[in-house]
């Protein structure tokens, strides 16, 4: 059997911290360099978690929003909806009224 392997070196908490402070440096210098705009690099860097402190992705997202455009009246797309139905109805009842039409001279 082979010995038992111990750790006998300690790690402190500090160096941990370092070393987790220079690979978050690194990840955005990265996100940046492929990010195509500030948003896109904002979105990146907070999924990714190394986000620099005091970004907020909801802040960036609303400033690059676009404007919903204005809604149009009412009146004209109902309008053209309800000719729609009325159209697709009429046709309809051609359709079935050939069918009877064509099966009571089936049945003859």
């Amino acid at each position: 059997m082979p010995p038992k392997v111990t750790d006998n070196q300690t790690t402190s908490a500090e160096s941990l911290h370092t070393v987790e402070g220079d690979t978050a440096a690194a990840a955005q210098r990265i996100v940046a360099t492929y990010a195509k705009d500030h948003l896109d690099a904002a979105t990146l860097m907070c999924m990714l978690g190394v986000e620099p402190e005091g970004l907020i992705h909801r802040k960036v997202a609303a400033e690059f929003a676009e404007p919903e455009p204005e809604k149009k009246s009412r009146k004209k797309s109902t309008k053209k909806a309800a000719a729609k139905k009325t159209t697709k109805k009429a046709a309809a009842k051609k359709t079935t009224k050939k069918a009877a039409a064509k099966k009571t001279a089936d049945k003859d």
